[in-house]
């Protein structure tokens, strides 16, 4: 490549690039001050800078942020597993935690498709109930058919299961008081249903230290689950909608391999503690840039398209996925 086309192809990059820094730091800097979800705030600030109509100009630069630097955020998310914690809550998290995800992804899948949505679409949404919120949607989209219907699904998506965590975590505390969950047991909880890691913890503190701590935990044993589900997204995605016979399975996508790769080293203790501080900063950065920049790519205009069916989806998997927790955590703990 010639120092003239290396020039020219900076110069498409250079102005989407420093947009998606900019809505990455803005939604962090705007979440702490204003105690808000970061990918909520990312979200609102990509559709702003999307009503300007720069998606021409910015479009090259914030497909950086949108496909390779939100499948990396994905895969460093492998360096928060710590083995050491994860065993603390033993055999039935590991249980408990598969069923939450596996039964929250058939019971999204299945009520998405009787209200009429797109299966690809019904799995990024039942993945982000599911697993971990917003950050699940996204790896889950990466699986996905690549389309700007699933981008907006994604989008949407993130919106509406931080508004439900931020109830959850209002509503479940007095919910599990009033259940008679003991401090421990409410943690598991708040772990096991909550979305949002944010508002897991949240939901913790207001009850006890105890209950915060065991929270985490629990929300961990969920997000180690992420990798496993984003591979059995794909493999479902494969099946031909003619007889569902499968089209040609695909080796799990290079970002969850880095998953893995990173979690196991994480246990292996290969990753220093320094490291691990750095690989999860960079993880945030990279989730709320990607977050900011499809959203940017979409502009205001996809909120218009909201299916209602989407957001009866959504609040559908999410009572199912607390009773599901519920059962399960007067069962094994």
């Amino acid at each position: 490549m010639t120092a003239a086309a290396l020039k020219l192809s900076a110069g498409r990059l250079a102005p989407g690039l420093m947009a998606g820094v900019l809505l990455a730091v803005l939604a962090k800097l705007l979440a702490t001050s204003l105690h808000a979800p970061a990918p909520l705030i990312a979200v609102v600030l990509g559709m702003m800078l999307g009503a300007l109509g720069l998606q021409t100009q910015l479009g090259v630069g914030l497909d950086v942020f949108a496909k390779p630097g939100l499948r990396l955020g994905v895969a460093m998310m492998g360096a928060q597993i710590s083995w050491a914690e994860f065993a603390a809550l033993g055999g039935p998290a590991v249980l408990a935690s598969g069923v939450v995800v596996l039964g929250g992804l058939a019971i999204g899948a299945a009520a998405g498709v009787a209200l009429g949505l797109p299966f690809a679409e019904a799995l990024i949404a039942a993945a982000a109930c599911s697993i971990c919120g917003a950050s699940a949607a996204l790896a889950a989209s990466q699986a996905a058919p690549a389309s700007p219907a699933n981008q907006r699904t994604t989008a949407l998506v993130i919106v509406g299961v931080n508004l439900l965590s931020t109830v959850a975590m209002l509503a479940y505390p007095p919910l599990a008081h009033a259940l008679g969950l003991t401090a421990h047991q409410a943690g598991v909880f708040f772990g096991l249903s909550i979305h949002d890691v944010a508002q897991v913890a949240g939901a913790g503190a207001s009850v006890s230290p105890e209950t915060a701590s065991t929270a985490a935990l629990a929300k961990l044993a969920r997000i180690v689950w992420l990798g496993p589900a984003v591979v059995l997204i794909g493999l479902v995605l494969t099946r031909s909608k003619a007889g569902g016979v499968v089209s040609g399975l695909k080796a799990p996508p290079l970002f969850v391999l880095g998953f893995f790769a990173l979690a196991a080293a994480r246990g292996l203790n290969l990753i220093p503690a320094a490291m691990v501080s750095t690989l999860m900063a960079c993880s945030s950065f990279l989730l709320l840039a990607g977050v900011g920049a499809i959203s940017a790519k979409l502009g205001p205009k996809a909120l218009l398209e909201v299916k209602p069916k989407l957001a009866m989806m959504l609040g559908t998997v999410t009572v199912a996925v607390a009773i599901l927790a519920y059962a399960l955590t007067r069962i094994f703990f």
